[in-house]
């Protein structure tokens, strides 16, 4: 018997989240003979695996791509402020961008994750705040033990800081309203691909 093709899926900035484990349940229930690989990349060895063939598609948060790769949104995640549950910062009922730093800040590597810290920077600039004590992590789940440690406070989609609860994180809404975090579906540019479609409509559908 001849093993099933995969759909190789790459992930960047820090995308291998539970999130994920809905639409790819649904997929395998619809479509088992079609089964889901992921592989964890840097963005730019996510657009040259594309280009190369070795994935079918990648998630991200980086809306730029080279040529011949095309950029789908496919879902928005409602910020907010993680805080340690005894961080002064809880006070408040909501938290402004520049009371919050303040505060020591925690973030990414850009190395690592470059759309998700170019969409954070891109707002903290747009509200004319910079973080002056920054310490980075080099992955999500570090972000938030350094964050419940009480060493900074981050900005996270308010799902996955509700995830990290038990960890002692504590979640505060922004005063500047809602702002979000946009996840981003990668194709190379004339894939013919029923499976992959049906793949991003179960994104999609989860969003």
């Amino acid at each position: 018997m001849i093993a099933p093709d995969p759909l190789n899926i790459a992930l960047s900035d820090c995308l291998a989240y539970p999130r994920l484990s809905v639409p790819m349940a649904e997929h395998r229930r619809r479509h088992p003979d079609h089964p889901i690989r992921l592989h964890e990349e840097r963005l730019e060895d996510l657009h040259r695996g594309l280009l190369a063939g070795a994935f079918e598609a990648g998630l991200c948060q980086s809306p730029a791509a080279p040529e011949g790769i095309d950029v789908r949104p496919v879902w928005r995640d409602a910020l907010a402020l993680a805080v340690s549950a005894h961080h002064p910062l809880l006070a408040f009922a909501s938290v402004s961008l520049e009371q919050a730093a303040d505060h020591p800040w925690i973030a990414l590597d850009a190395r690592d994750c470059v759309g998700y810290c170019g969409q954070i920077d891109t707002l903290l600039t747009a509200a004319g705040v910079f973080p002056s004590d920054v310490t980075t992590a080099t992955s999500f789940g570090l972000m938030m033990t350094l964050v419940a440690a009480g060493y900074g406070v981050c900005l996270a989609p308010a799902a996955r800081i509700e995830g990290h609860r038990s960890l002692g994180l504590v979640q505060r809404p922004l005063q500047e309203g809602v702002l979000t975090l946009t996840t981003y579906f990668l194709s190379r540019r004339n894939t013919d691909s029923t499976h992959l479609e049906r793949f991003f409509q179960s994104l999609q559908a989860s969003a």
